[in-house]
This record gives C-alpha cells, sequence and structure tokens, in this order.
C-alpha cells in the first residue's frame, strides 16, 4: 500500500505530456463501455457479492482494513481478438521521464483500485506497450483502442481478467 501510494505521489509530480499520445483510432473498432465486458447476469451477481461482503466486513471501508477485491473472471468469450475501443482511466505501473509509462490498468472511474475495494477483475483492462507513451495524467479520461485478450494477469494492484494489446490512445471525446 505504501509502494503504491509513493508511485502515485511521484507521478503527480512529473511535467505532464499534452496531446494524444500514439496514433488516432481508426473507425473499425468495435466500441465498448464496461458494462459490455460483462456476461449477462454478471452486474447482479456482482452487486450481491459486494452486499454480502459489506454486511460481513462491516460498512466502514475507508478505515485501515482493506476489503479484499471481489474475485469474478467471468467474461464475455466473444471479446477475444476483436479491436475495440473502450474509455478509462489510466493507472500505471511504472513511470519514466516526462511522465511515460509502458504497463498500466485501464479502469473505468478515476481512483479505481489506489481506494478499496479494486473493482473485480472483469472490471479492468490490462495493458502493455514496448515504446513507452505519454499520459496527460491521472485524472484524464482516455480512450484505448487494440486488441482484446481474455488472459489473466496478477499484478500488485489487482487481478485483471482482460489484457489489451494497445494500438492507440487518445483523449476522452464525447
Amino acid at each position: 500500500m505504501k509502494l503504491r501510494a509513493l508511485l502515485i505521489a511521484l507521478f503527480l509530480a512529473l511535467p505532464m505530456a499534452a496531446g494524444p499520445v500514439l496514433a488516432l483510432a481508426s473507425s473499425d473498432a468495435r466500441s465498448l463501455t464496461w458494462a459490455d465486458l460483462l456476461p449477462e447476469g454478471e452486474s447482479q451477481r456482482l452487486a450481491r457479492l459486494q452486499q454480502m461482503q459489506a454486511i460481513e466486513m462491516g460498512f466502514e471501508h475507508f478505515g485501515t482494513e482493506q476489503f479484499p477485491q471481489i474475485m469474478s473472471f467471468n467474461v464475455v468469450e466473444e471479446l477475444d481478438g476483436q479491436r475495440v475501443r473502450i474509455g478509462g482511466y489510466i493507472l500505471p505501473f511504472d513511470f519514466f521521464s516526462g511522465g511515460r509509462v509502458t504497463r498500466f490498468l485501464l479502469v473505468p472511474y478515476v481512483g479505481a483500485c489506489i481506494h478499496v475495494p479494486p473493482p473485480p477483475p472483469n472490471q479492468l483492462v490490462y495493458v502493455e506497450t514496448s515504446e513507452p507513451i505519454e499520459v496527460a495524467g491521472l485524472w484524464d479520461p482516455v480512450f484505448a483502442e487494440g486488441v482484446m485478450r481474455i488472459q489473466r494477469q496478477d499484478t500488485d494492484l489487482a487481478s485483471v481478467a482482460y489484457t489489451l494489446e494497445l494500438e492507440s490512445i487518445t483523449p476522452y471525446r464525447p
């Protein structure tokens, strides 16, 4: 937990880049929402699990004891191998000069995995690039585009059910 806070503080202190970080998105990618990553009925199942967890552990989850991540690896199999485009926020694992990163989680909302608990694995996307990309900041939404893979990743921040082979990342524009 201390390492995560230190990494985030270091990232926020770096000078931020401006503009798109890779090529512009193409039009043949399937646009996804975070709900599209959940199989039918999964949203209701996750809500029941979160409610059971809150009852079991108490409703005060901002204390010193961390709620565990709800571990659901139920995925939408048809997404495997598809070119997709999904909006989210970058939560980096590593940092290079100028705010560049090579590994990050794409998360559905600001603060995911920093606050407790992390979203379920089927609501996180692991991204790794061969060349560092510049990011404008942790609070700026982006569109990530590439080939979606159903591939489990277990990281220091959270377990993840999806991996994206990144082709482009652009600032979020509704």
